[in-house]
């Protein structure tokens, strides 16, 4: 299952109608790969408050974030009911089975706060 699988296409959607996010996230630009171990992938953009699905423009100067996992990695970030240490991003980031950034560390860092966000809606939305 890849995280897609889990969240949906109304994961956009969700993440754009929530005021928090659009607070929080008025200042962040950033691309998100998040992919599986097998081979799925997807790529969002987020500006300004606002995710879309797709590729970042070939010039885009914006931070650049590519994280990895099992698909039971991502399975377990859309859980609600994860178990402790693997009920969210920051806990499968630690955890060896869990998910690895490939790229943009600096980038996650910095838009951390956001990303969680991003995350929580997903939980809220899963459909697994």
């Amino acid at each position: 299952m890849s995280i897609t699988d889990a969240w949906g296409s109304h994961w956009v959607s969700a993440v754009n109608a929530d005021t928090e996010n659009s607070h929080i996230g008025r200042m962040s630009r950033f691309t998100l790969r998040l992919e599986s171990t097998e081979g799925d992938k997807a790529n969002f953009v987020y500006r300004a408050g606002l995710l879309s699905s797709g590729d970042p423009a070939a010039d885009s100067q914006e931070d650049f974030i590519h994280l990895q996992g099992s698909p039971a990695a991502w399975a377990e970030l859309a859980d609600a009911n994860a178990a402790p240490r693997r009920h969210d991003l920051l806990a499968l980031l630690k955890s060896q089975e869990g998910l690895t950034v490939v790229t943009g560390y600096d980038g996650l860092l910095r838009h951390l706060r956001v990303i969680t966000r991003l995350v929580e809606i997903g939980k809220a939305n899963a459909t697994v």
